[in-house]
Protein backbone atom coordinates (compact mmCIF):
# COMPACT_ATOMS: atom_id res chain seq x y z
CA UNK A 1 0.00 0.00 0.00
CA UNK A 2 2.80 2.29 0.96
CA UNK A 3 4.50 1.65 -1.81
CA UNK A 4 1.74 2.57 -4.35
CA UNK A 5 1.21 5.55 -2.87
CA UNK A 6 5.13 6.85 -3.20
CA UNK A 7 5.77 5.75 -6.43
CA UNK A 8 5.11 8.81 -8.84
CA UNK A 9 6.81 10.96 -6.07
CA UNK A 10 9.72 8.37 -6.30
CA UNK A 11 10.32 8.03 -9.66
CA UNK A 12 10.39 12.32 -9.88
CA UNK A 13 12.48 13.08 -6.87
CA UNK A 14 15.45 10.27 -8.57
CA UNK A 15 14.71 11.07 -11.89
CA UNK A 16 16.78 14.08 -12.73
CA UNK A 17 19.20 12.50 -10.52
CA UNK A 18 19.85 9.55 -12.62
CA UNK A 19 20.45 11.50 -15.59
CA UNK A 20 24.06 11.96 -14.14
CA UNK A 21 24.55 7.80 -14.57
CA UNK A 22 25.98 8.45 -17.95
CA UNK A 23 29.08 9.18 -15.53
CA UNK A 24 29.24 5.53 -14.40
CA UNK A 25 31.87 4.95 -11.69
CA UNK A 26 34.38 1.94 -13.06
CA UNK A 27 34.79 1.63 -9.41
CA UNK A 28 34.25 -2.26 -8.26
CA UNK A 29 30.45 -2.47 -7.47
CA UNK A 30 28.84 -4.94 -5.06
CA UNK A 31 28.22 -7.66 -7.59
CA UNK A 32 31.46 -7.53 -8.70
CA UNK A 33 32.96 -7.29 -5.08
CA UNK A 34 31.16 -10.51 -4.37
CA UNK A 35 31.69 -12.69 -7.28
CA UNK A 36 33.66 -15.10 -5.32
CA UNK A 37 30.98 -16.06 -2.55
CA UNK A 38 30.18 -19.29 -2.20
CA UNK A 39 33.54 -20.89 -3.53
CA UNK A 40 34.67 -20.87 -0.29
CA UNK A 41 36.52 -17.93 -0.01
CA UNK A 42 35.52 -14.63 2.30
CA UNK A 43 32.39 -13.01 1.72
CA UNK A 44 33.22 -9.98 0.39
CA UNK A 45 30.68 -6.79 1.58
CA UNK A 46 30.50 -3.14 0.12
CA UNK A 47 29.52 0.01 1.94
CA UNK A 48 29.93 3.17 -0.30
CA UNK A 49 28.89 6.38 1.70
CA UNK A 50 29.64 10.45 1.37
CA UNK A 51 29.72 10.39 5.25
CA UNK A 52 33.53 11.85 6.23
CA UNK A 53 33.62 9.04 8.38
CA UNK A 54 34.29 6.49 6.30
CA UNK A 55 37.49 9.33 4.84
CA UNK A 56 40.66 8.02 5.12
CA UNK A 57 42.34 5.17 7.23
CA UNK A 58 42.37 6.12 10.29
CA UNK A 59 38.63 7.79 10.39
CA UNK A 60 35.68 5.77 12.85
CA UNK A 61 34.93 4.15 10.18
CA UNK A 62 37.49 2.72 8.14
CA UNK A 63 38.86 1.59 11.83
CA UNK A 64 35.78 -0.17 12.71
CA UNK A 65 35.49 -1.69 9.29
CA UNK A 66 39.33 -3.33 9.85
CA UNK A 67 38.32 -4.60 13.61
CA UNK A 68 35.32 -6.35 11.82
CA UNK A 69 37.47 -7.88 9.27
CA UNK A 70 40.00 -9.10 11.93
CA UNK A 71 37.13 -10.58 13.77
CA UNK A 72 35.69 -12.95 10.65
CA UNK A 73 38.76 -13.09 8.98
CA UNK A 74 38.29 -15.87 6.26
CA UNK A 75 34.61 -15.44 6.40
CA UNK A 76 33.93 -11.92 5.67
CA UNK A 77 35.53 -9.02 4.59
CA UNK A 78 34.21 -5.50 4.33
CA UNK A 79 35.31 -2.89 1.84
CA UNK A 80 34.17 0.66 2.71
CA UNK A 81 34.53 3.52 -0.01
CA UNK A 82 34.23 7.04 0.68
CA UNK A 83 32.91 9.43 -1.85
CA UNK A 84 32.88 13.27 -1.81
CA UNK A 85 28.97 14.33 -2.41
CA UNK A 86 28.97 15.09 -6.22
CA UNK A 87 31.18 12.25 -7.07
CA UNK A 88 29.07 9.64 -4.68
CA UNK A 89 25.90 10.54 -6.46
CA UNK A 90 27.04 10.04 -9.81
CA UNK A 91 28.48 6.76 -8.74
CA UNK A 92 25.36 5.49 -6.84
CA UNK A 93 23.07 6.79 -9.10
CA UNK A 94 25.03 4.72 -12.29
CA UNK A 95 24.44 1.49 -9.86
CA UNK A 96 20.78 1.82 -9.74
CA UNK A 97 20.42 2.38 -13.30
CA UNK A 98 23.00 -0.79 -13.82
CA UNK A 99 21.06 -2.81 -11.32
CA UNK A 100 24.47 -2.97 -9.79
CA UNK A 101 24.23 -1.79 -6.06
CA UNK A 102 26.68 -2.12 -3.50
CA UNK A 103 25.41 -3.90 -0.44
CA UNK A 104 25.01 -1.49 1.63
CA UNK A 105 24.95 2.48 0.62
CA UNK A 106 23.76 5.54 1.83
CA UNK A 107 20.83 7.43 0.67
CA UNK A 108 21.97 9.72 -2.04
CA UNK A 109 21.53 13.76 -2.37
CA UNK A 110 18.00 14.61 -3.26
CA UNK A 111 16.46 11.36 -2.29
CA UNK A 112 15.27 9.20 1.00
CA UNK A 113 14.92 6.04 2.28
CA UNK A 114 11.23 6.49 1.20
CA UNK A 115 12.14 7.03 -2.50
CA UNK A 116 14.47 3.97 -2.78
CA UNK A 117 11.74 1.70 -0.63
CA UNK A 118 9.07 2.91 -2.75
CA UNK A 119 11.46 1.90 -5.75
CA UNK A 120 12.21 -1.61 -4.77
CA UNK A 121 15.69 -0.44 -4.16
CA UNK A 122 16.91 -1.19 -0.81
CA UNK A 123 15.92 -4.39 1.89
CA UNK A 124 14.04 -4.07 5.51
CA UNK A 125 16.50 -4.40 8.39
CA UNK A 126 13.83 -6.97 9.86
CA UNK A 127 14.77 -10.79 10.31
CA UNK A 128 18.71 -9.80 9.16
CA UNK A 129 19.60 -7.93 13.25
CA UNK A 130 18.12 -9.21 16.32
CA UNK A 131 14.88 -8.28 17.98
CA UNK A 132 16.96 -6.76 20.04
CA UNK A 133 18.86 -4.22 18.09
CA UNK A 134 17.07 -1.02 18.21
CA UNK A 135 16.63 -1.31 21.73
CA UNK A 136 20.37 0.18 21.98
CA UNK A 137 19.63 3.40 20.25
CA UNK A 138 18.02 6.71 21.44
CA UNK A 139 13.97 6.95 22.35
CA UNK A 140 12.46 8.00 18.42
CA UNK A 141 14.87 6.40 16.97
CA UNK A 142 12.95 4.64 15.15
CA UNK A 143 9.40 6.40 13.41
CA UNK A 144 6.89 5.20 11.35
CA UNK A 145 6.81 7.08 7.93
CA UNK A 146 10.71 8.48 8.38
CA UNK A 147 12.97 5.64 8.73
CA UNK A 148 9.95 2.72 9.10
CA UNK A 149 8.06 2.13 6.80
CA UNK A 150 4.52 -0.08 6.63
CA UNK A 151 6.17 -1.62 10.27
CA UNK A 152 9.45 -2.60 8.51
CA UNK A 153 12.81 -0.24 9.25
CA UNK A 154 15.24 0.15 6.57
CA UNK A 155 17.51 2.39 8.41
CA UNK A 156 18.81 4.08 11.84
CA UNK A 157 19.99 7.53 12.88
CA UNK A 158 23.90 8.26 12.44
CA UNK A 159 24.40 10.75 14.80
CA UNK A 160 23.17 11.31 18.20
CA UNK A 161 21.36 14.78 19.07
CA UNK A 162 23.29 17.87 16.98
CA UNK A 163 23.41 21.22 18.33
CA UNK A 164 23.76 23.59 15.74
CA UNK A 165 24.66 26.97 17.45
CA UNK A 166 27.40 26.82 20.11
CA UNK A 167 29.10 30.32 21.05
CA UNK A 168 33.25 29.40 20.91
CA UNK A 169 35.35 31.88 22.56
CA UNK A 170 38.99 32.06 22.42
CA UNK A 171 40.45 32.36 25.64
CA UNK A 172 44.21 33.80 24.92
CA UNK A 173 42.10 36.78 23.26
CA UNK A 174 40.09 37.01 25.41
CA UNK A 175 43.30 37.30 28.63
CA UNK A 176 45.14 40.12 25.87
CA UNK A 177 42.69 41.95 26.13
CA UNK A 178 42.44 41.98 29.79
CA UNK A 179 38.90 40.18 29.82
CA UNK A 180 38.76 37.06 32.20
CA UNK A 181 39.12 33.73 30.04
CA UNK A 182 36.56 31.82 32.08
CA UNK A 183 33.63 34.41 31.84
CA UNK A 184 32.23 34.19 28.52
CA UNK A 185 29.30 36.39 27.49
CA UNK A 186 26.01 35.62 29.38
CA UNK A 187 23.82 38.29 27.26
CA UNK A 188 23.68 40.25 24.48
CA UNK A 189 24.80 43.25 26.47
CA UNK A 190 28.00 41.54 28.11
CA UNK A 191 28.75 40.09 24.37
CA UNK A 192 28.80 43.92 23.06
CA UNK A 193 30.68 45.03 25.52
CA UNK A 194 33.18 42.34 25.86
CA UNK A 195 33.20 42.62 21.69
CA UNK A 196 34.26 46.30 21.37
CA UNK A 197 37.03 45.79 24.57
CA UNK A 198 38.63 43.15 22.05
CA UNK A 199 38.33 45.35 19.14
CA UNK A 200 39.57 48.21 20.64
CA UNK A 201 42.61 46.70 22.56
CA UNK A 202 43.29 44.67 18.80
CA UNK A 203 43.99 47.93 17.13
CA UNK A 204 43.15 46.63 13.43
CA UNK A 205 44.85 43.62 14.09
CA UNK A 206 41.99 41.00 16.61
CA UNK A 207 38.26 41.63 16.56
CA UNK A 208 35.45 41.02 18.91
CA UNK A 209 33.81 38.64 16.38
CA UNK A 210 34.19 36.89 13.34
CA UNK A 211 31.71 34.70 10.92
CA UNK A 212 31.49 33.18 7.71
CA UNK A 213 29.35 35.52 5.53
CA UNK A 214 30.09 34.05 2.33
CA UNK A 215 28.19 30.58 3.18
CA UNK A 216 25.30 30.92 5.54
CA UNK A 217 27.19 33.27 8.20
CA UNK A 218 24.16 36.04 8.65
CA UNK A 219 21.81 33.20 8.63
CA UNK A 220 23.32 31.07 10.77
CA UNK A 221 24.02 33.90 13.47
CA UNK A 222 20.21 34.85 13.60
CA UNK A 223 18.64 31.74 13.88
CA UNK A 224 21.67 30.82 16.88
CA UNK A 225 20.39 33.90 18.44
CA UNK A 226 16.80 33.87 17.85
CA UNK A 227 16.41 30.85 20.12
CA UNK A 228 16.62 32.97 23.05
CA UNK A 229 14.21 35.58 21.94
CA UNK A 230 11.62 32.96 20.72
CA UNK A 231 12.92 29.50 19.99
CA UNK A 232 9.29 28.26 17.98
CA UNK A 233 10.72 31.04 15.70
CA UNK A 234 14.41 30.11 15.39
CA UNK A 235 14.76 28.54 11.60
CA UNK A 236 12.44 30.62 10.35
CA UNK A 237 9.13 28.22 10.34
CA UNK A 238 6.64 28.07 13.55
CA UNK A 239 5.31 24.73 14.24
CA UNK A 240 3.06 26.27 16.53
CA UNK A 241 1.40 28.13 14.10
CA UNK A 242 2.32 26.41 10.61
CA UNK A 243 3.50 29.79 9.50
CA UNK A 244 6.66 31.05 8.27
CA UNK A 245 8.04 33.83 10.82
CA UNK A 246 11.04 35.39 9.35
CA UNK A 247 9.18 39.15 10.24
CA UNK A 248 8.53 38.65 13.88
CA UNK A 249 10.78 39.47 16.61
CA UNK A 250 13.17 36.54 17.13
CA UNK A 251 14.36 37.47 13.70
CA UNK A 252 14.22 40.98 13.71
CA UNK A 253 15.77 41.43 17.33
CA UNK A 254 18.22 39.15 15.98
CA UNK A 255 19.38 40.81 13.17
CA UNK A 256 19.64 43.75 15.10
CA UNK A 257 22.15 42.94 17.71
CA UNK A 258 24.30 41.56 14.17
CA UNK A 259 24.12 45.16 13.05
CA UNK A 260 25.16 46.74 16.22
CA UNK A 261 28.02 44.53 16.52
CA UNK A 262 29.16 45.39 12.82
CA UNK A 263 27.94 49.52 13.38
CA UNK A 264 30.71 48.97 16.60
CA UNK A 265 33.42 47.90 14.22
CA UNK A 266 33.71 44.91 15.97
CA UNK A 267 33.15 42.12 13.37
CA UNK A 268 36.57 41.27 11.74
CA UNK A 269 35.88 42.90 8.30
CA UNK A 270 36.39 40.07 5.65
CA UNK A 271 33.69 37.96 7.98
CA UNK A 272 31.21 39.15 5.28
CA UNK A 273 32.71 37.24 2.04
CA UNK A 274 34.75 34.68 3.65
CA UNK A 275 33.31 30.76 4.16
CA UNK A 276 33.21 29.54 7.57
CA UNK A 277 36.12 27.71 7.37
CA UNK A 278 38.20 30.49 7.08
CA UNK A 279 36.59 32.04 9.69
CA UNK A 280 36.90 29.65 12.17
CA UNK A 281 41.32 29.24 11.37
CA UNK A 282 41.49 32.93 12.22
CA UNK A 283 38.94 32.19 15.42
CA UNK A 284 41.49 29.65 15.93
CA UNK A 285 44.84 31.72 15.03
CA UNK A 286 43.67 34.68 17.99
CA UNK A 287 42.28 36.54 15.41
CA UNK A 288 38.40 36.53 16.90
CA UNK A 289 37.18 36.55 20.32
CA UNK A 290 33.83 34.87 19.40
CA UNK A 291 32.45 32.75 16.47
CA UNK A 292 28.88 31.34 16.57
CA UNK A 293 29.07 27.92 14.63
CA UNK A 294 27.56 24.40 15.33
CA UNK A 295 28.84 21.21 17.31
CA UNK A 296 31.48 19.98 14.05
CA UNK A 297 33.43 23.44 14.44
CA UNK A 298 34.98 21.90 17.71
CA UNK A 299 36.83 19.15 16.27
CA UNK A 300 37.64 20.88 12.88
CA UNK A 301 38.96 24.01 15.47
CA UNK A 302 41.55 21.15 17.03
CA UNK A 303 42.54 19.91 13.72
CA UNK A 304 43.27 22.96 12.17
CA UNK A 305 45.00 24.85 14.61
CA UNK A 306 45.72 22.53 17.65
CA UNK A 307 47.41 25.29 19.59
CA UNK A 308 44.36 27.10 20.06
CA UNK A 309 42.71 27.83 23.65
CA UNK A 310 39.52 27.89 23.68
CA UNK A 311 35.70 27.19 25.66
CA UNK A 312 32.49 26.67 24.94
CA UNK A 313 29.38 28.03 25.95
CA UNK A 314 25.40 28.40 25.51
CA UNK A 315 25.01 31.05 23.02
CA UNK A 316 23.99 34.97 24.96
CA UNK A 317 20.53 35.40 25.37
CA UNK A 318 18.52 38.97 25.60
CA UNK A 319 18.51 38.22 29.74
CA UNK A 320 21.03 35.51 30.49
CA UNK A 321 18.60 32.79 30.57
CA UNK A 322 19.25 29.39 28.44
CA UNK A 323 17.93 29.16 25.04
CA UNK A 324 16.08 25.86 23.77
CA UNK A 325 17.30 24.01 20.02
CA UNK A 326 15.44 21.71 18.63
CA UNK A 327 16.27 18.31 16.71
CA UNK A 328 14.20 15.05 15.68
CA UNK A 329 16.06 11.75 16.69
CA UNK A 330 14.57 9.60 13.29
CA UNK A 331 16.05 10.66 9.51
CA UNK A 332 14.74 9.64 6.42
CA UNK A 333 18.07 9.57 5.52
CA UNK A 334 21.33 7.13 6.15
CA UNK A 335 22.99 3.99 4.90
CA UNK A 336 20.75 0.70 3.71
CA UNK A 337 20.68 -2.54 2.53
CA UNK A 338 20.73 -2.82 -1.14
CA UNK A 339 17.72 -5.07 -2.55
CA UNK A 340 20.30 -6.95 -5.08
CA UNK A 341 22.56 -7.83 -2.01
CA UNK A 342 23.41 -11.66 -2.48
CA UNK A 343 24.34 -11.94 1.29
CA UNK A 344 21.84 -10.31 3.33
CA UNK A 345 23.08 -12.23 6.57
CA UNK A 346 26.59 -11.52 6.53
CA UNK A 347 25.12 -7.75 5.66
CA UNK A 348 23.00 -7.77 9.24
CA UNK A 349 25.99 -9.41 11.13
CA UNK A 350 27.91 -6.01 10.27
CA UNK A 351 25.27 -4.15 10.46
CA UNK A 352 24.35 -5.63 14.18
CA UNK A 353 27.87 -6.34 15.48
CA UNK A 354 30.02 -3.40 13.24
CA UNK A 355 28.65 -0.34 11.78
CA UNK A 356 25.43 0.49 13.99
CA UNK A 357 27.08 -0.80 16.98
CA UNK A 358 29.28 0.35 19.28
CA UNK A 359 32.35 -1.30 17.40
CA UNK A 360 31.64 2.08 15.49
CA UNK A 361 30.22 4.53 17.63
CA UNK A 362 33.04 4.13 20.60
CA UNK A 363 35.52 5.12 17.54
CA UNK A 364 33.26 8.31 16.33
CA UNK A 365 32.96 9.30 19.92
CA UNK A 366 36.38 9.32 20.01
CA UNK A 367 37.04 11.38 16.96
CA UNK A 368 34.91 14.48 18.69
CA UNK A 369 32.66 14.76 15.76
CA UNK A 370 29.33 14.55 17.37
CA UNK A 371 27.14 12.92 19.99
CA UNK A 372 26.35 8.90 19.15
CA UNK A 373 22.81 7.37 19.37
CA UNK A 374 23.62 5.84 21.90
CA UNK A 375 23.07 7.45 25.22
CA UNK A 376 25.59 4.68 27.12
CA UNK A 377 28.58 5.49 25.06
CA UNK A 378 27.52 9.77 25.10
CA UNK A 379 28.37 8.84 28.76
CA UNK A 380 31.35 7.06 29.04
CA UNK A 381 33.86 9.66 30.14
CA UNK A 382 37.25 7.15 28.93
CA UNK A 383 36.09 8.37 25.25
CA UNK A 384 36.19 11.89 25.80
CA UNK A 385 39.20 13.11 23.19
CA UNK A 386 39.78 16.43 25.02
CA UNK A 387 38.67 18.00 28.24
CA UNK A 388 36.30 20.54 25.64
CA UNK A 389 34.23 17.73 24.69
CA UNK A 390 33.03 17.59 29.11
CA UNK A 391 31.60 21.03 27.87
CA UNK A 392 30.11 19.51 24.72
CA UNK A 393 28.02 16.97 25.97
CA UNK A 394 26.48 19.24 28.70
CA UNK A 395 25.44 21.75 25.97
CA UNK A 396 23.82 19.15 24.09
CA UNK A 397 22.03 17.98 27.10
CA UNK A 398 20.78 21.45 28.83
CA UNK A 399 19.69 23.26 25.27
CA UNK A 400 18.34 19.98 23.32
CA UNK A 401 14.77 19.25 23.12
CA UNK A 402 13.08 16.46 20.65
CA UNK A 403 10.29 18.98 18.54
CA UNK A 404 7.28 17.70 16.23
CA UNK A 405 8.22 16.10 13.23
CA UNK A 406 5.37 16.73 10.53
CA UNK A 407 6.59 13.58 8.79
CA UNK A 408 5.91 11.34 11.90
CA UNK A 409 2.61 13.36 11.89
CA UNK A 410 1.48 12.29 8.24
CA UNK A 411 4.82 10.83 6.38
CA UNK A 412 2.51 12.03 3.17
CA UNK A 413 3.87 15.37 4.16
CA UNK A 414 7.21 14.49 2.22
CA UNK A 415 5.58 14.94 -0.83
CA UNK A 416 4.96 18.81 0.16
CA UNK A 417 8.66 18.48 0.94
CA UNK A 418 9.76 17.59 -2.40
CA UNK A 419 7.71 19.98 -3.97
CA UNK A 420 9.36 22.59 -2.56
CA UNK A 421 12.75 21.31 -2.28
CA UNK A 422 12.67 21.62 1.34
CA UNK A 423 10.94 23.73 3.93
CA UNK A 424 12.55 26.74 3.67
CA UNK A 425 12.18 26.79 -0.20
CA UNK A 426 15.90 27.09 -1.60
CA UNK A 427 13.97 28.26 -4.91
CA UNK A 428 12.76 31.09 -3.65
CA UNK A 429 15.16 33.97 -4.24
CA UNK A 430 17.06 36.21 -2.72
CA UNK A 431 17.12 33.46 0.25
CA UNK A 432 17.44 34.21 3.80
CA UNK A 433 21.09 35.28 4.01
CA UNK A 434 20.93 36.81 0.67
CA UNK A 435 18.41 39.54 2.27
CA UNK A 436 20.64 39.96 5.74
CA UNK A 437 23.81 40.14 3.37
CA UNK A 438 22.65 42.80 1.23
CA UNK A 439 21.04 44.66 4.49
CA UNK A 440 24.91 44.45 5.61
CA UNK A 441 26.58 45.26 3.16
CA UNK A 442 24.53 48.45 3.08
CA UNK A 443 22.98 47.58 -0.79
CA UNK A 444 19.34 47.31 1.07
CA UNK A 445 18.18 49.63 3.54
CA UNK A 446 14.61 48.04 5.04
CA UNK A 447 15.25 44.61 6.26
CA UNK A 448 11.44 44.59 7.70
CA UNK A 449 10.25 45.22 4.41
CA UNK A 450 12.17 42.72 2.68
CA UNK A 451 11.82 39.73 5.25
CA UNK A 452 7.57 40.28 5.52
CA UNK A 453 7.71 39.99 1.48
CA UNK A 454 9.94 37.08 1.85
CA UNK A 455 7.83 35.39 4.57
CA UNK A 456 4.41 36.23 2.54
CA UNK A 457 6.10 34.10 -0.57
CA UNK A 458 7.47 31.11 1.91
CA UNK A 459 4.07 31.33 2.86
CA UNK A 460 2.10 31.66 -0.18
CA UNK A 461 4.73 28.60 -1.54
CA UNK A 462 3.65 26.30 1.60
CA UNK A 463 0.04 26.60 0.87
CA UNK A 464 0.44 26.14 -3.20
CA UNK A 465 2.66 22.96 -2.86
CA UNK A 466 0.23 21.75 -0.14
CA UNK A 467 -2.92 22.20 -2.44
CA UNK A 468 -0.92 20.41 -5.15
CA UNK A 469 -0.35 17.76 -3.93
CA UNK A 470 -3.82 17.28 -2.10
CA UNK A 471 -5.17 17.77 -6.12
CA UNK A 472 -3.14 15.21 -6.91
CA UNK A 473 -4.97 12.78 -4.49
CA UNK A 474 -2.57 12.93 -1.58
CA UNK A 475 -4.35 13.23 1.94
CA UNK A 476 -1.94 16.17 3.19
CA UNK A 477 -3.39 19.51 4.42
CA UNK A 478 -1.67 22.75 6.21
CA UNK A 479 -2.78 21.40 9.62
CA UNK A 480 -0.16 18.36 9.25
CA UNK A 481 2.43 21.19 9.81
CA UNK A 482 0.75 22.64 13.09
CA UNK A 483 1.14 21.33 16.80
CA UNK A 484 -0.78 23.49 19.05
CA UNK A 485 0.01 21.20 22.04
CA UNK A 486 3.65 21.72 21.43
CA UNK A 487 5.55 22.36 24.89
CA UNK A 488 8.43 24.46 24.17
CA UNK A 489 10.53 23.63 27.23
CA UNK A 490 9.98 19.60 26.72
CA UNK A 491 10.64 16.83 24.72
CA UNK A 492 7.69 16.08 22.21
CA UNK A 493 7.06 12.29 22.61
CA UNK A 494 4.70 9.96 21.28
CA UNK A 495 1.93 10.49 23.26
CA UNK A 496 1.80 14.40 22.00
CA UNK A 497 1.02 12.55 18.38
CA UNK A 498 -1.52 10.47 19.89
CA UNK A 499 -3.14 13.74 21.72
CA UNK A 500 -3.57 15.35 18.55
CA UNK A 501 -5.49 12.33 17.20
Amino acid sequence: MWNHQWKKIAAGTLGAAMLLASGCSNSTSGADANADAGDGKETVISVWGLSDFLKGDESPGQQMIREFNEKYKGKIRVEGRYMPAAEYNTAIQAAITSNDLPDIYQTPSGSDIRTLVANGQVLPFDGLVSDSWKSRFLAGSFAEGVNVLDGKTYSWPLTGPQLGSILYYNKEVLSQAGLDPEKPPKTWDELIAMSKTVTAKGKGDVYGFVFGGGDSGAASFVNAFSAGVAPEQSGGFNLKSGKYVYDEKATLDSFGLLQKLKSDGSILPSSYTMKGAEAAILFGQNKAAFLIDSRARMWLVKRDTPEAKFGLAAVPTPDGSKATYYYVPANPTGYMISSKTKHPKEVGLFLEEGFAAPMFYEKYLKSGVALTPIESINNNKALYPYPEFDTFIQLHKDLLKVRPDYAVKNPQTAKVIVELGSLDQPKVKPGFNDILQSVLSGAQKDAPSLLKAYNDKLNKGLEEAVGKVKASGAGVDLKDFIFPNWDLKKDYTANDYKELK
